[in-house]
């Protein structure tokens, strides 16, 4: 087995009330809809991980409660990361293993477009697909929910 990276934005997600801090936003209706038809596109490509990295917050607690039942570690330097973080993570991956980060914009976009060398436009639940090429990364593939048949 090679080794994989997905890093994934949180579901689409929204505000209980105008005074919720941004940390404990939780999933919409069309976010909790969403997740679950991501995890299938992903077990379908068999993209299965063995560990997910996810962000401290509720939405990105909440997207990983239904996607997969997999092993996972809340990181809190997720939330809010910047590249800084973000690629200091990406050299703990374990070889011959599938592994998720699971964050949020802009720091999603900005793993993506250091990691492949192009942009990437990720609305919520969408997930990048990387597999290890020597020390560098190849991005595979791009799903998002709303492009998902």
């Amino acid at each position: 087995m090679s080794t994989r990276l997905i890093v994934m934005r949180h579901a689409t997600s929204g505000w209980k009330s105008p005074q919720q801090p941004d940390h404990d936003r939780v999933l919409t209706e069309e976010g909790r809809l969403e997740t679950p038809r991501m995890s299938q596109a992903l077990s379908d490509l068999g993209w299965v991980p063995d560990i997910a990295f996810i962000s401290s917050s509720t939405r990105t607690r909440e997207t990983h409660s239904l996607l997969m039942d997999i092993p996972y570690e809340i990181r809190s330097e997720i939330y809010c990361a910047t590249l800084d973080t973000l690629i200091p993570i990406t050299k703990e991956i374990l070889e011959n293993q599938t592994t998720l980060i699971l964050g949020h914009n802009p720091g999603c976009e900005l793993l993506v477009a250091t990691l492949s060398g192009e942009f990437n436009r990720m609305p919520p639940a969408t997930c990048v697909l990387f597999t290890k090429e020597g020390k560098g990364w190849n991005l595979e593939n791009v799903l998002r929910s709303g492009e998902l048949d």
